[in-house]
């Protein structure tokens, strides 16, 4: 009995003094395109962003408004948000997200199949944290961005 009781109060501190687990993403875009054609973005996402040491998920919606891209954000814990602004540049990626509170900018880079994307978000106070988001598949193919009509 004396065992059991000295086991079940050493146990919460030792789980306590145990560091936190992390998780490592490394962003290698890959090999460049062999056509050189840009990525097409459009479709569902889902995503991992940590802010302040909290994961938190969701899934980034991509679609066309015309030939520019536009979507959402529906993080699982907060109301869905609106994607403003894609720009990519390379296999650089920038995004621009409205929130209630100010513009959020997303600055990453894209996999060279186009299905992968990390990089930082930047929040409207200039806090900075990771986010990686990944394509799911789809046999769905939309028109590319270059034949879009403006």
């Amino acid at each position: 009995m004396t065992v059991a009781l000295i086991a079940a109060f050493a146990a919460p501190a030792a789980l306590a003094a145990k560091p936190p687990t992390s998780v490592a993403v490394t962003c290698d875009p890959g090999p460049v395109r062999a056509n050189g054609e840009a990525p097409n973005l459009h479709g569902h996402w889902d995503f991992l962003m940590v802010p302040r040491g909290t994961p938190s998920f969701g899934l980034m919606s991509i679609g066309f408004v015309g030939a520019d891209y536009g979507g959402s954000l529906a993080p699982a814990r907060t109301a869905p948000v609106v994607l403003r602004k894609l720009m990519m540049t390379g296999d650089n990626i920038h995004m621009i997200v409205a929130s209630t509170e100010g513009d959020v900018r997303f600055d990453g880079r894209l996999s060279a199949r186009g299905d992968f994307m990390c990089g930082t978000v930047t929040y409207h106070g200039g806090e900075t944290f990771p986010m990686v988001a990944q394509k799911r598949p789809t046999t769905y193919q939309s028109q590319p961005q270059a034949q879009r009509a403006r």
